[in-house]
């Protein structure tokens, strides 16, 4: 969880990765074909898959943790507040997709990025005493903002591609998923441990006044959350910025040559 051991690591894996896409450009048959990324608006929208899965994931697991280290939840309560999360999502997830057939990605990235930052601001003020029906109003606000997102641009994506790419655009698109997952997850967890470390009070404290210790170490591990949700917060900013340069309305599947351009 702290950052000065986080940084290295996490630069050497950026770089291998980037030297593996690198590699794998360069090869006649390629484990991963890289050259769907020469399509815009597949780049640009596998980009906000996974800006959305970053922001998704890692607060998926850092809010689960404030539940039960600051409320003092059990892991089936606190599963039980976010339950209604998962349902809108599943519930959002067709109709966004019938949104997406007449109107394309743009409107719904644009709309549905908004929603998820407006739904993840109000986390960085929530303190001890936060009323869990907040909390679970919140997360499912989050997740309705995902859910109009996630499967339209998928979408929006595997439509710039010829049918003849759309196995290899497929399979970079899930990569670069499983990336952003991992990537979201260390960086939210790592901010919130690193925060909490540079905050928490003195050992020495806690021989001399242990009620005075204990509220400084909640003080310190609630600016650790903080910090976590405003990260999430700001990649969803970012990814909103980014829905603008959007194709407008749905994509139509290309041939073969005009998706390599």
């Amino acid at each position: 969880g702290d950052l000065g051991w986080v940084i290295l690591p996490l630069v050497a894996g950026i770089l291998i990765i980037a030297e593996f896409m690198w590699h794998q450009s360069r090869m006649d048959k390629p484990f991963l074909d890289m050259s769907v990324f020469k399509n815009r608006q597949f780049t640009i929208t596998t980009i906000l898959v996974s800006l959305a899965m970053m922001s998704m994931i890692g607060v998926e697991m850092i809010l689960p943790i404030f539940l039960q280290n600051i409320r003092g939840m059990t892991p089936l309560h606190s599963g039980l507040t976010l339950l209604p999360g998962a349902l809108m999502m599943g519930l959002i997830s067709p109709l966004a997709g019938a949104f997406y057939d007449k109107h394309g990605a743009k409107c719904l990235a644009i709309t549905g990025f908004t929603i998820l930052i407006i739904g993840t601001l109000p986390l960085f003020y929530m303190t001890a005493d936060t009323p869990s029906i907040y909390i679970t109003a919140l997360y499912t606000l989050r997740m309705f903002g995902i859910a109009m997102v996630m499967m339209p641009l998928t979408a929006s994506a595997m439509g710039a591609l010829s049918p003849e790419t759309a196995a290899q655009g497929t399979a970079a698109n899930n990569t670069m998923r499983q990336i952003a997952s991992s990537l979201g997850t260390a960086i939210l967890a790592s901010m919130m441990q690193s925060v909490t470390d540079n905050n928490k009070p003195s050992s020495a404290l806690k021989g001399q006044d242990p009620l005075e210790w204990a509220q400084k170490m909640i003080d310190a591990t609630l600016k650790g959350f903080h910090a976590s949700f405003l990260l999430a917060a700001s990649f969803a900013i970012v990814a909103v910025i980014i829905a603008f340069t959007l194709h407008s309305g749905k994509v139509n599947t290309p041939s073969k040559m005009e998706a390599s351009k």
